[in-house]
């Protein structure tokens, strides 16, 4: 059933311990910006805005949206009408989810991914409101939901996040260690399959449990990814491993060594020089890209976690886990390298 209300409103009210959340800034817009250019991609042409804030903070927030056509945007005082639909400046919210949920009339807070009334609200937006711009393009689609079911049934339970983190961890070295010692048959393969497919859903459910425990730590994070990088690399070697006591051929730990090493050197080189263009934009819609741009977004996408991850379970199933180590001993060193010339070439 559609919704009542003809627009989207925006609530301003809500403050922080600085003042109102509407002009706090993420990724270098005030949040009230950041809600407007949301309101506004979702209800193109459909009239005005309402920004509902207190009375003597229209002045402070007209500053903040002086760029906009005039009309675009109405200031109110008071509460919003219960039957609006109402986006509020103490959350973010996913846009995409957003869109569903305006177009099925549902509650805009269906669509929220954080909150700024919350412990480590604001410190933790941009962190958060970047993972989700490439979060899980495969897994989303099957992984996603279980994870959410786990992450409700225990939120009120004694389990935190760590401890998903540490049983994800616990499948994946336990798989690396089954195809270390070259476990044959297609019940084995099946169950080194089902042993990363359990593991991404694990990986998938502590995030989820930290944020609706409000238990997420800085701790917690670098766990998560110590772990996963940890995994990663133990998987990696025990497919190199695995194949040079098959085979008898060193060329598999040479490859074992160029994964390791161009792993390593891409990591380094992109967590103090990220990609360019690869800011992400909080809300609106997508930004315009070139055929350079498409080409890279493909590039990127073939070494995002959650593709390679897919990529085990499939191999894993159909025993050739080689498959995957051949393919990326050439992608990450190949990727690092023209990370190491584009930056030299900069500099020159």
């Amino acid at each position: 059933m559609p919704r009542t209300s003809p627009h989207l409103v925006i609530d301003a009210r809500p403050r922080g311990p600085r003042g109102p959340l509407a002009d706090e800034e993420v990724h270098g817009r005030p949040v009230l910006v950041y809600l407007l250019d949301l309101a506004e991609s979702l209800e193109r042409g459909a009239g005005p805005v309402v920004v509902h804030a207190r009375l003597e903070e229209h002045q402070r927030f007209r500053a903040l949206v002086a760029d906009r056509p005039p009309g675009r945007v109405e200031f109110a005082t008071g509460p919003p009408s219960e039957d609006a639909a109402i986006l509020r400046t103490d959350r973010l919210y996913d846009p995409a989810r957003l869109r569903r949920a305006v177009r099925r009339g549902r509650d805009p807070e269906s669509a929220v991914f954080w909150r700024l009334d919350r412990p480590q609200g604001l410190a933790g937006a941009e962190d958060e409101s970047r993972r989700r711009q490439s979060y899980q393009p495969l897994g989303r689609y099957w992984a996603l939901g279980p994870a959410r079911g786990l992450a409700r049934l225990l939120c009120p339970t004694r389990v935190r996040p760590n401890a998903l983190t540490l049983a994800s961890a616990a499948l994946v070295l336990g798989a690396s260690l089954a195809v270390a010692l070259g476990q044959e048959g297609a019940g084995a393969h099946l169950a080194s399959a089902t042993a990363l497919a359990l593991a991404l859903v694990l990986d998938t459910a502590d995030g989820h449990l930290a944020r609706l425990q409000g238990t997420a730590t800085e701790f917690g994070r670098w766990l998560d990814v110590y772990l996963d990088e940890l995994g990663d690399m133990a998987l990696h070697a025990a497919i190199a491993w695995s194949a040079f006591a098959r085979d008898g051929r060193t060329a598999w730990l040479v490859l074992g060594m160029l994964y390791a090493m161009g792993k390593y050197v891409f990591v380094v080189g992109t967590s103090s020089n990220p990609a360019p263009g690869a800011e992400p934009r909080v809300g609106g819609g997508p930004a315009p890209r070139t055929k350079e741009a498409t080409v890279m977004a493909a590039v990127r996408l073939a070494g995002h976690a959650d593709v390679r991850w897919h990529l085990w379970i499939v191999l894993a199933a159909l025993g050739r886990l080689d498959a995957a180590l051949a393919a990326y001993a050439v992608y990450f060193p190949a990727r690092a390298a023209a990370l190491g010339i584009r930056k030299a070439v900069r500099h020159a």
